[in-house]
């Protein structure tokens, strides 16, 4: 009989859904993004989205693997999404101010919500999200183990 590291299933399916984030991040690829307190395209939002999407790949790699690498990584990228979240939580009245100003029915929709109750739900969501972030990295780091050479068998 054969044992199977745990967490081999979590961190199987993560990967996978990390690679399908990988792949979605690139869909526009020059899709605005929010960073310092407006809306940005171009080559700046390109660069963005192939640092995560570079990053998911790595991370969907390293975790159906168990390669050592891949725990670090996961650590790192968790870091490193936070501080994006928490810089776009620091600008949010900007960056929304920003969405209800573009034309179409997204700005008219988000311009007839009150704005209050707006950077309430989308605080308390980002806040939700990086729980996640913390929680998995917390999970992750139970079941080091799991990213060790023996574990791979």
């Amino acid at each position: 009989m054969t044992s199977v590291a745990k967490g081999k299933t979590t961190f199987r399916i993560t990967a996978v859904l990390f690679v399908v984030s990988a792949l979605t991040e690139m869909i526009p690829p020059t899709a605005p993004v929010p960073l310092f307190g407006a809306l940005r395209g171009g080559p700046v939002a390109l660069f963005y989205h192939l640092v995560y999407a570079g990053l998911y790949l790595a991370l969907g790699v390293g975790l159906w693997q168990a390669r050592p690498w891949g725990g670090t990584l996961l650590f790192f990228t968790t870091g490193f999404y936070t501080l994006d979240r928490l810089q776009l939580l620091f600008f949010r009245k900007e960056v929304l101010a920003d969405l209800q100003n573009k034309p179409g029915p997204l700005g008219e929709i988000l311009a007839a919500v009150d704005a209050n109750m707006l950077l309430t739900v989308f605080t308390a969501a980002t806040l939700s999200i990086l729980l996640c972030w913390w929680g998995f990295a917390a999970y992750t780091y139970l079941r080091r183990d799991y990213f060790t050479p023996t574990s791979r068998l």
